[in-house]
């Protein structure tokens, strides 16, 4: 196998690293494995390559895996499922098996929230989301808005459409829930500093 090959078949292997690690190391070993192709024997060179490899590409990926700051989405995403509940269960009135159903969901998903919340609310890092919360807020006040003007246009719902409404509801319920918890991540991360001195 001649050099240009071996090289060619070592940078496909280096694929497997990484992204971030490839771009700023990739050239460099490639490189360096050309070296040691011109310098050594080719089987030598294999055989620490592939072991290094072998070594490194887990050791990368774990570091790049710990490296990744924690989705904020998911807290969030609890945190509107357990409102959604409360509010399923409110509107089920009378029906126990819909409310007990609700409120199951509301406590489940609230100690989801609070867990999933507590590992990330070390990273200070800007939250994207939460900067568009008011988006996501008027979005799911205009499903619920729309969904309650379309019922009482057409009165009683048609049959094969009750729980199409019902999902529509329970989405709007859920995004304006989603928006609210946003909004208040937001304005309580980012309240104006009083200025002292």
């Amino acid at each position: 196998m001649n050099s240009s090959r071996a090289v060619g078949i070592y940078r496909t292997l280096l694929r497997v690293y990484p992204r971030r690690f490839r771009d700023e190391y990739r050239d460099d070993m490639a490189l360096l494995f050309a070296e040691q192709l011109h310098d050594g024997s080719a089987s030598r060179v294999w055989a620490r390559s592939l072991i290094d490899l072998t070594i490194t590409i887990p050791a990368r990926h774990l570091e790049a895996h710990m490296n990744r700051p924690p989705n904020p989405a998911v807290p969030v995403l609890f945190a509107a499922l357990s409102v959604t509940g409360v509010v399923t269960a409110i509107l089920a009135g009378s029906n126990l098996a819909i409310a007990g159903f609700g409120l199951a969901v509301a406590v489940m998903a609230g100690v989801l929230a609070v867990a999933s919340w507590r590992t990330t609310r070390a990273v200070t890092a800007e939250r994207p989301a939460s900067a568009h919360w008011w988006q996501i807020l008027l979005g799911g006040v205009g499903v619920l808005a729309t969904t309650i003007v379309v019922l009482n246009i057409i009165g009683e719902v048609p049959d094969g459409w009750w729980v199409p409404m019902m999902l529509t509801l329970l989405a709007g319920i859920m995004t304006t829930a989603t928006g609210l918890i946003l909004g208040v991540a937001h304005l309580t991360t980012h309240r104006p500093h009083n200025a002292t001195g």
